[in-house]
């Protein structure tokens, strides 16, 4: 018995610990300049660090990760659509200046866009618009989440991704720390 409850506190720690890196992660990803690639990379490494001290292997630990990786990645897009849906203004956006990026297919543009009321909205937009063409937003007041076009719906689907992957990573994680050592 105490060691069923040493593997259980276990678990809920190893719980605890994924989600609150994982909320750091959705706090650090909000707006479109989000640093994607080391945030993400972190969060797929804590994942697969958390079950140490099991017998978790490779498919698990990876599991786990992956998992880690995809609540992050939904939970700060249903951040932002939940905030531009709920306190975002329409506003009407000037295409500062336009520039010509190359990527995998070949060259194409690359716009930065300020708000008539003079905020320069982060992130490039990648539309196909002259200088000084304007184009309706949606800016939050107080963040850094922008979208371009009207006031975005509910994330429905997002948020319930999220929960979806938020039960599979606790049900395996409980699973992984509750199970009985093969030795």
């Amino acid at each position: 018995m105490a060691d069923l409850t040493r593997r259980a506190a276990g678990a809920v720690l190893r719980n605890c610990l994924l989600l609150a890196v994982e909320f750091g992660a959705i706090w650090m990803l909000r707006g479109p300049e989000g640093l994607w690639v080391p945030v993400l990379l972190a969060v797929f490494v804590a994942g697969a660090a958390v079950p140490h001290g099991t017998d978790a292997e490779f498919v698990a630990r990876t599991a786990v990760a992956l998992t880690a990786v995809g609540i992050a990645v939904l939970g700060g897009t249903a951040w932002d659509r939940h905030v531009l849906h709920d306190r975002g203004r329409e506003e009407t956006a000037v295409v500062a200046q336009r520039t010509m990026v190359e990527d995998g297919a070949g060259p194409s543009p690359s716009l930065r866009l300020r708000t008539e009321a003079g905020r320069e909205l982060p992130g490039p937009v990648t539309l196909d618009l002259a200088v000084g063409a304007r184009l309706t937003v949606t800016v939050d007041p107080d963040g850094p989440a922008w979208a371009p076009g009207g006031r975005p719906e509910r994330p429905l689907w997002q948020a319930a991704g999220s929960g979806a992957l938020l039960l599979l990573q606790t049900t395996v994680l409980i699973r992984i720390s509750l199970r009985r050592s093969r030795t």
